[in-house]
């Protein structure tokens, strides 16, 4: 009877152990090949949709992806020592992929940021990640209204404690000029306020297959920049030090009216003269509209909705409106004495071809711009996006703060 009840008492507890030990096997086996699939498919560009989609994240889980492969390496050294030696060797190797190959990925991209003159926290952009939308403006104004009766709003998010006026920028968001909202990448904009940056985002009328803004939208920007100008001493902005800045169509919009404004020929929905910025930054820039629609993207895991945009930006095609193509494809608003611009393309973005990006930038220097380029590798279109910490969002929050400290002196 006693040894009985001692026989069932140890059965009891072991059997526990084990089955909680091989639920952590399974489990580290998934995490493994998660941890494995995201660092090869962020190195090697050809494995299907798995590389355009390890592109897009990469730049914000591979250092958690590399913690990830660790930790199951370790797991997997420990269940071949407890005798689970098949498990525990696809664990060790699964681990060990998955951290070799995330490592790699983050050694790659911070090398690329740092070249730029970038830096990188990779305790914080492991244990630090966050919404990026979870910050608010300080307030919002109207600045524009639509001709259909709606209000247009600039988001305000003003800098601490900053005496006299503040460098400022202007800042226009992406969305393929048919989505997408000023607040979108707000923890990013206050972060920049944090810096000392008085940073005003624009929000502009929305295209739709029916309503094609090619014109207003521009104009609305324009608008904006010439309200900045009108209300700087109340806003406490500093003129002299003023920058755009715009991510994917929000990038050809900025670039377009800084181009412009410098000609003397930025069209304001709101008249006034359109100021002149110091410098322009440009993150996976869309600037050849043209090249938006003749070069979309194909195959496995391609971006979609390219020619969606351009078209429902135009009204139509290249060949219905190539006037309309000509002037929103921002070649058109270039020459010196343009401001100068950094433009930071993604190499491995397949909504906006690179080789455009690379190819618009060499015409512009040839018409005499100053065009810096900053190339980073293995990152998808939106990179930045995903959220506030990550690689990607350091790293092109502080390439172009140490651009603009240059520029906004």
């Amino acid at each position: 009877m006693t040894g009985s009840k001692s026989s069932s008492q140890l059965t009891g507890p072991w059997s526990l152990a084990k089955t909680v030990w091989a639920t952590g096997l399974i489990l580290a086996l998934v995490l493994g090949a998660i941890s494995a699939v995201i660092g090869l498919a962020s190195l090697i560009p050809g494995l299907g949709p798995l590389s355009p989609i390890a592109a897009r994240w990469a730049p914000t889980v591979a250092p958690l992806a590399a913690l990830a492969g660790l930790i199951v390496l370790v797991l997997g050294i420990a269940a071949v020592r407890r005798g689970c030696r098949r498990t525990g060797a696809v664990a060790t190797v699964l681990g060990g992929v998955g951290t070799a190959a995330n490592v790699a990925v983050i050694i790659v991209l911070v090398g690329a940021i740092s070249a730029a003159g970038g830096t990188v926290n990779l305790f914080t952009a492991t244990f630090g990640l966050s919404a990026i939308d979870a910050e608010r403006p300080d307030r919002k104004e109207v600045y524009e209204t639509t001709g259909s009766g709606d209000d247009l709003s600039v988001s305000i998010y003003e800098p601490e404690g900053s005496n006299g006026s503040a460098p400022t920028i202007m800042y226009v968001h992406g969305g393929g000029w048919i989505a997408g909202e000023p607040d979108a990448s707000s923890s990013e904009l206050r972060e920049l306020a944090d810096h000392g940056y008085l940073v005003v985002s624009v929000e502009y009328e929305l295209a739709t297959m029916d309503n094609a803004t090619w014109q207003s939208a521009p104009s609305q920007v324009a608008c904006a920049a010439s309200w900045i100008q009108t209300h700087a001493d109340a806003l406490g902005a500093d003129m002299d030090r003023l920058a755009f800045w715009g991510e994917s169509s929000g990038s050809n919009m900025v670039a377009n009216t800084a181009g412009a404004a410098a000609q003397g020929t930025a069209d304001s929905s709101c008249g006034g003269k359109v100021p002149v910025p110091a410098a322009v930054i440009a993150d996976y820039p869309a600037f050849d509209v043209t090249g938006l629609y003749e070069n979309a993207p194909t195959g496995p895991g391609a971006g979609t909705g390219t020619r969606l945009f351009a078209t429902s930006y135009t009204g139509g095609t290249p060949e219905e409106y190539p006037e309309r193509y000509a002037a929103a494809n921002s070649v058109t608003h270039l020459e010196a004495p343009a401001p100068p611009m950094l433009m930071m393309t993604a190499m491995r973005d397949d909504v906006i071809t690179p080789a455009d990006q690379l190819a618009w930038a060499e015409a512009a220097r040839s018409r005499g711009v100053d065009v810096e380029t900053v190339r980073i590798p293995l990152a998808n279109h939106a990179y930045t996006q995903k959220s506030k910490n990550s690689l990607g969002s350091q790293g092109h929050l502080s390439i172009a703060e140490a651009y603009l400290s240059e520029r906004l002196r």
